[in-house]
């Protein structure tokens, strides 16, 4: 994630710029929809879910563009943070429960390639379900901070940031919540 900062021009000024000028918020846009969502499909692996968050997140930050303090935090951290909250509220209003639906793309180019495709998409959705399982059988923490670290691709100092916390306390955290991740893994996994 740091490594693709770099390619946006200067972020603060172009958050200033996007109060007055939808072309600067597009820019924006288009640069952090690709992050947003692979952050939320990872999590919930429902498009039609992902693509209504995201709009809504997407809405609520250009409506919120002139709270938006770049003193405090960086934009990206703001972002992720409207996000995660996000998506604790959807999992407050309909519960962990969610459905992996096979995507409907799949390819029939011939039998067994379909067969093999339909495969795959089953063993990533089995193994999508595992992660899922382990990861509400931590504590919230440690979910949140694994999320942010694995689905967002933050480091430990985006997540500090993110979850209002010191980079040393992220470590802790990260290191704790695998730990216990990799045990609870092998026992579901078996």
């Amino acid at each position: 994630m740091s490594i693709q900062k770099q390619n946006l021009p200067n972020e603060v000024e172009l958050v200033k710029q996007a109060i007055v000028d939808d072309r600067a918020f597009s820019v924006l846009y288009d640069f952090y929809f690709p992050q947003i969502y692979g952050y939320l499909y990872k999590r919930l692996g429902c498009r039609e879910i992902v693509e209504d968050l995201v709009s809504e997140i997407f809405l609520k930050v250009f409506s919120n563009l002139k709270s938006f303090d770049s003193g405090k935090a960086s934009f990206s951290t703001w972002l992720y943070r409207i996000a995660t909250n996000r998506l604790v509220d959807f999992y407050r209003k309909h519960g962990r429960e969610k459905s992996l639906p096979i995507d409907d793309d799949v390819e029939l180019t011939d039998e067994i390639n379909f067969e093999m495709q339909v495969s795959a998409q089953f063993d990533a959705k089995v193994e999508r379900q595992l992660v899922d399982i382990v990861l509400r059988k931590l504590n919230k923490r440690y979910q949140r901070v694994l999320h942010l670290r694995f689905f967002a691709e933050m480091d430990n100092s985006e997540i500090a940031a993110t979850c209002q916390i010191s980079i040393n306390n992220v470590g802790v955290l990260l290191h704790r919540a695998q730990k216990k991740f990799e045990k609870l893994y092998q026992k579901y996994a078996k």
